[in-house]
């Protein structure tokens, strides 16, 4: 047994150095493969991933620092303890997740669970189902952009949303629907102005990691294309999903007719490079489980069969040539219905910052 325990550590690192061997000799025989993945990755980054993250991540981050989901959970309490046996703080978090896009709502459960608002328990069951794919990434780019029809991008957000609401109403224990005395987190007062600089910082730290991850696995697809002895389209695309779902979604989109399935599954399960942002944007959190990884594959699976399933009760027509092999990105601020969501939302926000900063104003004040 001692043997076994000491050979051990020595196979893996014989095992990880022949890995970056062989890494470090495929990048030499194809690097104009690799440049060209991450240039595409570049062009992901700057057209997608920055300008419909960036605003989420910032109020996401001021939503836990500045106290506001507090002040806000203690009048959705009673929803969200019935719903998802969480506390009332997680609403705002929640609603952040459906419309923030990935990773915003996970940025939330970490500041949740450092801050103490939330337990590490309580934050495993939230992560579940609060990571999703934004309305802005689905309808615009992968619909409108990709396929050339808003309605399926409609249509997969919508089933994708639907599996998500179903992965966190079905996975409650029974005892956790039950109402608690909200816990009060220990944690020093934090300004206005203090919240929204730390949440900016924390957000421009979280883009520059997301997109490392994202250039990463560009170059790494672009070189495994180079070296792949088959030609079947759709595994390749289902393992571009498995790795990054930007360039997976851009491989499913020619695809033709499997594709809303495909394209379904990928924005469900959010890919291996979602996963390792999600990572660092959770930090010392300590709520990554074995199950959250089983319930990303579940997620995936939920809103290609959902997707299916509303393209069989509301038909869409696709262009027959519509599809490109590049994405395509239109401001999410031309959706109305989004825009006013925001506005509501950033409106609930600022009417309950006084309270959630223990601020108080005097009507007799001249």
């Amino acid at each position: 047994m001692s043997t076994y325990l000491t050979i051990r550590p020595r196979l893996n690192t014989a095992l990880v150095g022949a890995g970056i061997v062989c890494s470090g000799i495929f990048v030499l025989l194809r690097p104009e493969a690799v440049a060209g993945g991450i240039s595409r990755g570049l062009s992901i980054c700057a057209s997608v991933i920055i300008p419909s993250l960036f605003p989420f991540l910032v109020l996401g981050g001021f939503l836990s620092k500045s106290g506001v989901a507090a002040a806000i959970g203690s009048r959705l309490e009673h929803v969200t303890r019935l719903l998802f046996g969480l506390p009332g703080c997680c609403a705002a978090g929640i609603l952040i997740s459906f419309v923030g896009g990935y990773p915003a709502g996970g940025t939330v459960v970490g500041e949740l669970t450092r801050s103490g608002q939330i337990t590490r328990d309580e934050g495993q069951r939230m992560l579940r189902f609060c990571v999703c794919g934004g309305p802005g990434f689905v309808i615009s780019t992968v619909g409108a952009g990709l396929m050339g029809s808003a309605g399926l991008g409609v249509i997969l957000f919508a089933a994708h949303i639907a599996a998500a609401l179903l992965l966190g109403i079905l996975g409650v224990p029974p005892d956790s629907r039950r109402q608690t005395p909200a816990r009060s987190a220990h944690r020093p007062r934090v300004s206005v102005a203090s919240a929204f600089v730390e949440s900016v910082t924390a957000a421009c730290h979280s883009l520059l990691s997301m997109c490392g991850f994202i250039l990463l696995f560009s170059g790494i697809l672009a070189l495994l294309d180079t070296f792949s002895a088959y030609d079947n389209r759709t595994v390749s695309a289902l393992f571009s999903c498995l790795l990054e779902v930007s360039c997976g979604c851009v491989a499913a989109a020619e695809l033709g007719a499997s594709a809303p399935f495909i394209l379904g599954f990928a924005i469900g399960f959010g890919g291996l490079s979602v996963h390792c942002q999600l990572t660092s944007a959770l930090g010392d959190a300590k709520v990554l489980t074995p199950r959250f990884w089983l319930t990303r594959l579940l997620h995936g699976c939920l809103t290609a069969i959902l997707a299916l399933l509303l393209l069989r009760l509301i038909p869409v027509t696709l262009p027959v040539f519509g599809t490109s092999s590049q994405p395509v990105v239109h401001a999410v601020s031309g959706h109305v219905g989004i825009s006013v969501f925001l506005l509501m939302l950033c409106g609930i926000w600022l009417l309950s910052v006084d309270k959630a900063n223990g601020l108080t104003y005097n009507k007799n004040r001249g």
